[in-house]
């Protein structure tokens, strides 16, 4: 059975059977752990689950759990709910510039703006704790 080997520097793994074509390519790394089949399976079904594997201090790989950009998930909510709200006042100002608006509509597009508003001044630096509108 061929060996399988991790590289910190560069976070992945390295079939023995494909050094060849590492090799010629010029991508073999230096720096090698070797890493037992069992330990590669145990990891490659963890990372399946959910986890990550990065290295330890000893260039070993190891799991962890993945970091969440709490501000990122902030920014995509946000804009996703501010796409729901434009696309409604949208809607609506085609309804109120036709004539054609009934007043709970009038009242539900300035909710909508108002709601638009809100969120565009979020503050997002704050994420996850965020009071939403």
């Amino acid at each position: 059975m061929k060996k399988i080997f991790f590289c910190a520097k560069t976070n992945g793994f390295y079939p023995e059977e494909f050094q060849e074509q590492y090799v010629d390519a010029g991508t073999w790394p230096e720096e090698l752990t070797e890493v037992s089949h069992e330990q590669y399976q145990f990891l490659m079904g963890a990372q399946s689950h959910g986890k990550i594997i990065v290295p330890d201090e000893d260039g070993y790989p190891v799991l962890s759990d993945p970091e969440t950009d709490f501000t990122a998930v902030a920014v995509q909510r946000r804009d996703s709910e501010m796409a729901l709200a434009s696309a409604r006042i949208n809607a609506l100002t085609d309804a109120q510039d036709d004539g054609d608006i009934t007043p709970e509509e009038v009242e539900e597009l300035a909710a909508l703006r108002e709601k638009r508003t809100r969120l565009r001044r979020l503050d997002l630096t704050t994420a996850p704790d965020i009071d939403w509108p």
